[in-house]
C-alpha cells in the first residue's frame, strides 16, 4: 500500500473542463437526469422515490461477518445504481470513531475499475439504509475490492461540531481533534483543474504539498464541458454526485468532485466521509455533477465527471469524518480579473473567482490563464501590476513587479508571495485581511530589459563640502539596445564638509539580485522596522518597502578609521573619533532591470592651495 496520499500522480495530464459557464454561453443539451445507466454494467438502478435510512453503529455492530450491503452511486449520467458488497466486520483507525470494513463483490463494477475515486460518499448499507459513507480503500488492489466506511454517527457528528474559524473568536478554545493515521488511502476526492499544462505540473507541485490536499488527487485533462441541462433542479439526494468548487471562471476551473451520502429536512446534507482540505470552516459553492463513467488506472480509478448548471448550495464545514453542506445558499467568493497585454497595447480580460480560504490558488489560476494567453514559451520581459482590495479597509495595496523569464513561471510564483502575505494567518500578524477583489495586469514585451553595471567612473578628486557626480555605465541585453550598445547614468552626491579625508570605497549596486529565471528585491535589514499594529499599517509598511527593479544604489564609505569599521592604525586617539555616516543616493532606471554591483576606491582629500587662488 502506498505512502498516505502521495501527490505523484498530480502528473496525470488529462485537461477536464468543468463547465462553470452561465447557462445562456452553453449550449443546451437534454437534463443528465434523464441519462440512463449502460446496460453493460450489471446494476440495479435505484428510483428518485427512494429515501435511504439512515442505520446507527448501535444496529451495524450486532451485523454478522459477509452480511450483505449495496454501495449507492452514480457511474453514468446522474442515475443512482446499487453496488453489491459485503460488511466485514467493525474496525479502528484511530479516527475518534469507527469505521465499517467491506468488500465490492460485484463483478461488473470490479470489472469497470472497482473502488473508484469520486465515489467517496457513496452511501453503504444494507438495502434501503445508509450506515455510513464509503470512505477509504487501497491502492493497487485486486478484486474483492475491500473499503472501509466512515458511520453516519460521525458524519452527523459533523453538523453540530465547531471549527477553529469558529471558535478563533471566542474566549476558550478546545484542543485540537485528532488527525488521521497512515495505516490506509483515502478514496480521494478527484480535484479537476482545467486548462492546466504538462510543463507547469513539476513547478506547481511543490506549492500544492500541503496537508489540507491530502485527501485530494489533482487531475488535469481533456474534455469538453457538458452543456447547461434545460430541466434543472436544486434538490440531492442520498448518492448523487456533486461538484465542490475552489474556483471557478473564462478559463480555469478547480473542481472537487464526490457522493452525496445523506440528505435532511432541514436543506443540510453530508458527503464524501473524509475531509475534502480538512479547512474546518468552509465556504465552496456546491453543483450538481453529471458522470461519464470510470476511468480505469493501475494505482487507482476515478469517475469522469463535471459540473452543470448554477450552484445549488454551499459547503459549509470541512473535517475528518465528512463535508457538511447547506442546500439553497452560495456563498461568496473573491472576484479576480486577469488583464493580459502581450505588448501591442490590446488587452484580454479574463474573470475567475476564488473560494474563501483557498486564496492560494489565485496565483495558480493566473499563471494558468497566461499560458492559454501566450500560447508560446518564449523569453520575454513581465510587467506586473496586482491590486488588492479588502473588506476591512478602504486602503488599497498594489504592488508592481518585473521579470525576465523563458516560460512566464516567475508571475504566479511573485503573486503567490503577495497574496500570502496577507491571505495567510501565520505571516500576517497585523490584522484579519479578507480579500473583497483582486485584479491582476500584466504587460509582455518581446525585449530581455535587464542591464548590468558595466563600470562606474569617479571625479579625480571628491572635495569634502562639495558635490560629486558619478557615471555609471550599464550593459543592457543585446534585444533592449536602443540608441548605442551601453547606458550611461550619472549620479550626484553631497559630500558632507565633516567627510574625513583618506581612501573612501564606493559601493554601486543593483537593488534586486538574480534568482535565476526571475528577479527578487534584497533587503540589507540595516535597520528595525517596527510591527504593524493594523492592517493599514501592514499595507503602508509593505508599500513603503517595495523596491524598484531598475534602483542602483551608490554608497560612499568613509574611511575605516572615521566609519564604523576598525580604529586600528588611526593616529587620533579612539576617544575623540566622530563616527561619519555613509553617504548615499538612489537612481532608477526606467524600464529595466539593474543586476550586478561595482565597489572602488576613491580619493577624498581637500582642495590644494593654488585651486583656491583666483585667476584673473
Amino acid at each position: 500500500m502506498k505512502t498516505f496520499l502521495t501527490f505523484t500522480s498530480i502528473a496525470i495530464a488529462v485537461l477536464f473542463y468543468s463547465g462553470c459557464t452561465s447557462d445562456e454561453d452553453r449550449t443546451a443539451f437534454e437534463n443528465p437526469a434523464t441519462l440512463q445507466t449502460p446496460t453493460e454494467l450489471n446494476a440495479a438502478p435505484l428510483g428518485d422515490d427512494v429515501v435511504l435510512e439512515n442505520m446507527y453503529e448501535a444496529e451495524v455492530v450486532k451485523l454478522a461477518d459477509k452480511t450483505h450491503v449495496q454501495v449507492v452511486t452514480v457511474i453514468e449520467g446522474t442515475g443512482r445504481v446499487t453496488l453489491e458488497a459485503r460488511f466485514r466486520g467493525v474496525r479502528d483507525f484511530g479516527l475518534g470513531f469507527p469505521v465499517y470494513e467491506c468488500e465490492l463483490v460485484d463483478d461488473a463494477a470490479e470489472a469497470m475499475g472497482g473502488i473508484a475515486q469520486g465515489m467517496s460518499g457513496s452511501p453503504v448499507g444494507p438495502p434501503g439504509r445508509v450506515m455510513g459513507a464509503l470512505a477509504y480503500g487501497d491502492n493497487f488492489s485486486k478484486a474483492p475490492t475491500r473499503f472501509w466506511v466512515t458511520s453516519i454517527d460521525a458524519m452527523e457528528a459533523s453538523k453540530a461540531h465547531q471549527t477553529f474559524e469558529d471558535l478563533r473568536n471566542a474566549e476558550h478554545a478546545p484542543a485540537a481533534p485528532s488527525g488521521i493515521n497512515s495505516m490506509y488511502t483515502p478514496v480521494k476526492t478527484p480535484l479537476m483543474v482545467t486548462g492546466i499544462q504538462p510543463h507547469r505540473l513539476k513547478q506547481l507541485n511543490p506549492h500544492l504539498q500541503d496537508l489540507r490536499y491530502e485527501s485530494v488527487q489533482f487531475i488535469a485533462g481533456v474534455n469538453g464541458a457538458p452543456g447547461a441541462p434545460k430541466i434543472e433542479t436544486t434538490s440531492l439526494k442520498a448518492g448523487d454526485m456533486i461538484g465542490a468548487a475552489i474556483a471557478t471562471g473564462d478559463v480555469v476551473n478547480v473542481i472537487g468532485f464526490g457522493t452525496v451520502t445523506q440528505v435532511y429536512d432541514d436543506g443540510t446534507f453530508v458527503a464524501f466521509g473524509h475531509p475534502f482540505t480538512g479547512s474546518g470552516k468552509a465556504a465552496m459553492p456546491v453543483y450538481q455533477a453529471v458522470v461519464s463513467g470510470i476511468v480505469p488506472n493501475l494505482q487507482a480509478s476515478y469517475k469522469s465527471a463535471a459540473v452543470y448548471g448554477k450552484p445549488i448550495g454551499s459547503i459549509t464545514k470541512d473535517l475528518v469524518p465528512a463535508i457538511v453542506g447547506e442546500l439553497g445558499v452560495v456563498p461568496d467568493m473573491i472576484p479576480v480579473k486577469i488583464n493580459y497585454d502581450a505588448g501591442s497595447g490590446e488587452s484580454i480580460e479574463k474573470h475567475h473567482e476564488v473560494a474563501y480560504g483557498h486564496e492560494a490558488f489565485i496565483p495558480l489560476l493566473v499563471q494558468v490563464t497566461l499560458d492559454a494567453l501566450r500560447q508560446a514559451i518564449s523569453p520575454r520581459t513581465v510587467n506586473t501590476t496586482i491590486t488588492l482590495h479588502f473588506k476591512e479597509t478602504e486602503t488599497v495595496f498594489t504592488r508592481s513587479f518585473r521579470s525576465t523569464t523563458s516560460d512566464g513561471s516567475s508571475d504566479g510564483f511573485q503573486i503567490f508571495e503577495v497574496i500570502g502575505g496577507f491571505a495567510s494567518i501565520f505571516a500576517n500578524e497585523a490584522g484579519k485581511a479578507t480579500l473583497k477583489e483582486v485584479s491582476v495586469t500584466i504587460i509582455d514585451t518581446p525585449q530581455i530589459m535587464t542591464a548590468a553595471i558595466h563600470e562606474v567612473i569617479s571625479p579625480e578628486k571628491i572635495i569634502p563640502g562639495e558635490s560629486a557626480t558619478f557615471k555609471i555605465m550599464l550593459l543592457p541585453h543585446w534585444s533592449a539596445t536602443k540608441d548605442g550598445r551601453t547606458i550611461e547614468r550619472e549620479a550626484t552626491i553631497d559630500i558632507p564638509v565633516n567627510f574625513p579625508e583618506g581612501n573612501a570605497r564606493l559601493e554601486v549596486k543593483a537593488q534586486y539580485q538574480s534568482g535565476g529565471d526571475f528577479f527578487f528585491s534584497f533587503d540589507d535589514a540595516e535597520e528595525d522596522v517596527p510591527l504593524p499594529e493594523n492592517l493599514d499599517e501592514l499595507i503602508k509598511q509593505k508599500k513603503d518597502a517595495l523596491i524598484d527593479p531598475g534602483s542602483i544604489l551608490i554608497k560612499l564609505m568613509p574611511p575605516d578609521d572615521f566609519g564604523f569599521g576598525s580604529f586600528f592604525d588611526s593616529e587620533i586617539p579612539e576617544e575623540d573619533l566622530e563616527p561619519v555616516e555613509p553617504v548615499e543616493i538612489e537612481i532608477i532606471v526606467e524600464d529595466f532591470i539593474v543586476t550586478g554591483f561595482k565597489n572602488l576606491t576613491v580619493n577624498v582629500t581637500m582642495p590644494d592651495a593654488e585651486d583656491d587662488v583666483l585667476v584673473e
